[in-house]
């Protein structure tokens, strides 16, 4: 009894020990970005037609994808919250990558909402959605929202199949009773 108090004590500090490096590792990448001076492109008073249809194609592709992050950080929710007992540790691995990279997902999102701000903003406006600043964030932004999803099917698959599994063996049960 005394070992299983002090392994959840231990496992316990470890995991607020985890979270912190995590946070401030974040903390430390907001830092490095809102530093970092990369945009390039030519100065602007006003966007051309042409740059507006490109900021809106931007803006709502961002946002389709933070709705879809979301989501999926609900879904995950929603699955571990009906979690039955036995679930292996694979699975809930699974869905804490998924987690994971959902929400990088949605921090890159903020990070190329903020580049566009930054690159609008005086003395030296300019505008280039191709611009390395922009570009890192968008493709960063896409790619760890595709992991996640990656992890997400992989965490309702095992999820799905280990229910089927559950409800035949309860049929059999009821069956032999």
């Amino acid at each position: 009894m005394h070992r299983a108090v002090v392994r959840s004590i231990i496992g316990r500090i470890g995991f607020y020990l985890g979270a912190t490096a995590f946070v401030a590792g974040v903390w430390y990448l907001e830092i490095y970005m809102q530093n970092k001076n990369n945009l390039y492109g030519s100065l602007i008073v006003q966007l051309s037609p042409l740059q507006d249809k490109q900021m809106s194609a931007f803006l709502e592709m961002n946002r389709l994808l933070i709705t879809l992050a979301t989501s999926l950080l609900g879904a995950i929710g929603f699955l571990l919250a009906n979690k039955r007992e036995g679930q292996s540790a694979r699975a809930l691995w699974a869905a804490l990558a998924s987690a994971v990279c959902v929400g990088l997902s949605l921090y890159f999102g903020y990070r190329a909402y903020e580049d566009i701000i930054q690159m609008l903003q005086p003395p030296y406006p300019a505008f280039d959605l191709t611009g390395p600043l922009v570009s890192w964030d968008r493709y960063a932004h896409f790619f760890t929202f595709l992991l996640g999803v990656f992890f997400f099917f992989d965490f309702a698959f095992h999820e799905v199949s280990k229910s089927k599994e559950d409800s035949h063996e309860y049929l059999q049960n009821v069956a032999d009773s």
